[in-house]
């Protein structure tokens, strides 16, 4: 669980800087509003938006590596190249790469959910053996 909320923060980071990157008004005037207009400038947007984006797949290499698939992962991967190049071409590809992204780490999530081992159960490890 801690993983998924490594990926789910770092994909929020990167919502945001990309709504800046974008010159969403709302979130530029927020940032704004809360002392950070220096920070809306692509000189400072871009290699921070890369930076929480390489930090969300770096949560979820580590995380899909202990399960049985990668292939979250080469979801998510693809969805961050997506979203890197949207960022210059077309802001609804940006969406649609974080979202990629977001299916990605949630496949993850569902991928490594423990399966619980019933007490009944004669052969479930710890139960008592006659």
């Amino acid at each position: 669980m801690k993983e998924l909320v490594k990926e789910i923060s770092g994909l929020m980071g990167s919502s945001v800087t990309a709504a800046c990157c974008l010159g969403i008004p709302a979130v530029v005037g927020a940032v704004a509003a809360a002392g950070l207009g220096f920070l809306i400038n692509d000189f400072i947007l871009f290699p921070l938006f890369f930076g929480l984006v390489g930090f969300t797949l770096w949560a979820l290499y580590r995380s899909t590596r202990t399960h049985a698939s990668m292939t979250p992962f080469w979801v998510g991967l693809a969805g961050a190249g997506l979203a890197a190049v949207g960022l210059f071409v077309h802001p609804w590809l940006v969406w649609t790469g974080l979202g990629t992204l977001l299916a990605g780490s949630v496949w993850d999530a569902w991928n490594g959910r423990g399966r619980l081992a019933c007490a009944t159960d004669p052969g479930a490890p710890g139960a008592a053996q006659k």
